[in-house]
């Protein structure tokens, strides 16, 4: 029994739910079949009974209020709906109507299984327009109910067969059809907090050598060893040391704001000209330090469907990369693609520079630079891609970034685009 149990723990949460559900459409299936087997029956000669009853009230009635005629007529239509045996017979025992029923009546017992097979009925009448009182005598066949009760049983192998067949498709289909996406759920948030574990690894790494260095710096000149007695030259680096630590805290803070206020978006439509004519109105400086030509191809009404803030923040990382890399007289091309029912391009090429295939694979990794001396002064902290990529992803954004011929490019699709 532990062993079962221990397996059942380990089990896949798909095949649980698989044998869940098939354990419990056969049981279900069953319960419904010995409900009818037990039940059916009594409920059967129940509703006969009384419906007999009710008929015969009826006839009575029309008996009384009507002439004989009339209700000979009833009682035949009574005999054919509700296969019955009737006599209707006088204080003598004179059969007035029924006389085909005389050998079923006398005889009723002997030619039926058991007594409990039929059902008989006696009441006196009084018809109208005659003084003297008659009896009704009607005798109604049960048999049919226990002869579907033997089929009933003969059908039980048959019946259970079906039921688990059933209960084994529609749990396979049903189990398939709920655990994929909790499956999926499931292994993006193990992924997530894979990401997550690797981040804090990371950030650790990252946040210790500037800590180091600050802390050395300081302790040397503190006790006047060696180089370090030139304070001035020292306390400028510290100072510069920690203006690099909190720059790389700043940017740590921004992408765990965008992960807590993951469900704070709030999208609009924006006009995507616009933005890309902000974000390059505020690099001007260092376009025009770097000469480099900036084309624009975009309508001035193509609309995105964005959290405006944020969207901002990822765009202006891209553009920013890309006037930070691209050499001197190159070209920063940025183009919207509109596709009719299809989701939009945009597209943000710098030209006169590529990226290894190596680099491209890692290139959205949180702390991750293609500058090799891994110096923000030259390659920034590492954590700007990835920020955009974070924020491109909670908005259900493809993107990538690609070489074309002499240039790199940078593609986002909105796939989510609201219509």
């Amino acid at each position: 029994m532990t062993r079962l149990y221990k397996r059942w723990q380990n089990m896949n949460i798909k095949y649980k739910l698989f044998s869940i559900t098939t354990v419990l459409l056969v049981v279900l299936t069953l319960f419904i079949y010995a409900m009818l087997y037990f039940l059916l029956p009594e409920y059967y000669h129940k509703y006969k009974i009384e419906a007999l009853r009710n008929s015969v009230e009826n006839a009575v009635f029309i008996a009384e209020n009507e002439d004989i005629n009339r209700f000979e007529e009833e009682l035949y239509r009574m005999s054919k709906e509700q296969n019955l045996a009737i006599l209707l017979r006088d204080k003598d025992g004179n059969i007035i109507y029924g006389k085909n029923e005389v050998v079923f009546i006398k005889y009723s017992k002997y030619l039926l299984n058991s007594l409990n097979s039929e059902y008989k009925l006696s009441t006196e009448v009084k018809i109208k327009g005659i003084d003297e009182e008659y009896v009704l005598s009607i005798i109604m066949p049960l048999q049919q109910i226990n002869e579907a009760n033997k089929v009933l049983r003969n059908l039980v192998p048959i019946t259970i067969l079906i039921a688990i067949l059933i209960g084994i498709l529609g749990s396979f289909i049903y189990s398939n059809v709920i655990t994929k996406p909790l499956i999926d759920i499931i292994e993006k948030e193990r992924q997530e907090e894979e990401n997550r574990r690797e981040f804090i690894a990371t950030i650790s790494h990252e946040l210790k050598t500037p800590i180091t260095i600050i802390s050395g710096q300081l302790e040397g000149m503190i006790y006047n060893i060696g180089k370090y007695k030139d304070r001035d030259k020292y306390l400028k680096e510290s100072y510069s040391s920690t203006q690099e630590l909190k720059d790389l805290v700043n940017e740590m803070i921004e992408i765990s704001k965008t992960d807590i206020m993951s469900a704070s978006f709030e999208p609009s439509f924006i006009k995507i000209k616009d933005l890309v004519e902000i974000i390059i109105k505020r690099q001007e400086f260092l376009i025009d330090e770097k000469n480099l030509k900036v084309n624009i191809s975009i309508n001035e009404d193509a609309l995105i469907y964005a959290d405006n803030d944020k969207f901002s923040k990822a765009l202006y990382n891209i553009i920013n990369n890309a006037i930070k890399y691209t050499p001197e007289n190159e070209s920063i091309n940025i183009k919207f693609i509109e596709r009719g029912f299809r989701a939009s391009i945009l597209e943000i090429e710098n030209t006169g520079i590529t990226i290894s295939e190596e680099s491209l694979k890692n290139i959205f990794n949180p702390f991750f630079r293609v500058e090799k001396s891994r110096s923000r002064k030259t390659g920034g902290s590492g954590l700007g891609l990835y920020l955009t990529s974070q924020i491109l992803a909670k908005h259900g954004f493809e993107y990538k970034m690609t070489n074309r011929g002499n240039a790199v490019l940078f593609t986002i699709e909105f796939t989510s685009k609201k219509s």
